[in-house]
C-alpha cells in the first residue's frame, strides 16, 4: 500500500474519530438510581383539554400532584404522561410537552432530560393517537414539591388538544450511601 493511500486512511479513521469525539461530547446523559419507589400517585382525566397559547408553557390543568419528600431523606421524581393527542398546522411545526417539578419558592425546573421545547410530543397530520412521556428529577430534599405537565403550542400549530389522559408520580428513594 502506497504512503498516500496509507495517508488517506488514517486522515479518515481520525477525522472519523473526532466527530465521535465530538458528538460524545456533546450529549448529556442523565440517569438516577434509587432502592423502590415510596409513594405513587395517580391523575387522570377523561374531558379534552385544548392548549390556548402560542410560544408560552400552559399548566394542564388536573395533570398536577403534590408530593412531600420526609425530612431527613432525599428522593427524586418518576413521573409518566400518556394522552391521545390531536396536533393540526403547519407540517414544519410540532406539540410539544414537559413535566417540571415547582418548589416552595416556585422555581420551576423541568425534569431530565430536558430537552425544552425540542420534544416532539406529537406532529400534524392524522387523527388522534396515543403518546407518551416519562422523566424523572435531580435528587430533591425534604419539602413539598408540586409536579406538573405543561403543553405548548409552537408558532404554525392551529389545534393542539390532549384527552383522556393520564399521570402517574412516583417518589423514589436514594440508595443509603
Amino acid at each position: 500500500m502506497s504512503r498516500l493511500i496509507k495517508a488517506a486512511f488514517i486522515a479518515v479513521a481520525l477525522t472519523g474519530a473526532f466527530a465521535l469525539t465530538a458528538t460524545v461530547a456533546n450529549a448529556l446523559p442523565s440517569s438516577m438510581t434509587g432502592t423502590h419507589t415510596s409513594t405513587q400517585y395517580f391523575t387522570g382525566e377523561t374531558d379534552p383539554w385544548t392548549a390556548q397559547t402560542y410560544g408560552s408553557w400552559g399548566n394542564i390543568p388536573t395533570a398536577v400532584v403534590t408530593v412531600n419528600v420526609p425530612a431527613g431523606t432525599t428522593r427524586f421524581v418518576d413521573a409518566r404522561f400518556t394522552a391521545e393527542s390531536l396536533c393540526a398546522g403547519t407540517a414544519s411545526a410540532w406539540c410539544s410537552v414537559r413535566i417540571v417539578v415547582v418548589n416552595s419558592a416556585g422555581t420551576i425546573t423541568e425534569l431530565q432530560p430536558v430537552t425544552s421545547t425540542d420534544y416532539r410530543f406529537d406532529s400534524p397530520g392524522g387523527a388522534e393517537e396515543a403518546h407518551a412521556l416519562e422523566r424523572f428529577s435531580a435528587p430533591l430534599g425534604a419539602g413539598t414539591y408540586t409536579v406538573r405537565v405543561q403543553a405548548l403550542r409552537m408558532t404554525g400549530i392551529t389545534q393542539f388538544i390532549l384527552d383522556d389522559y393520564a399521570f402517574t408520580v412516583g417518589l423514589v428513594e436514594r440508595p443509603v450511601a
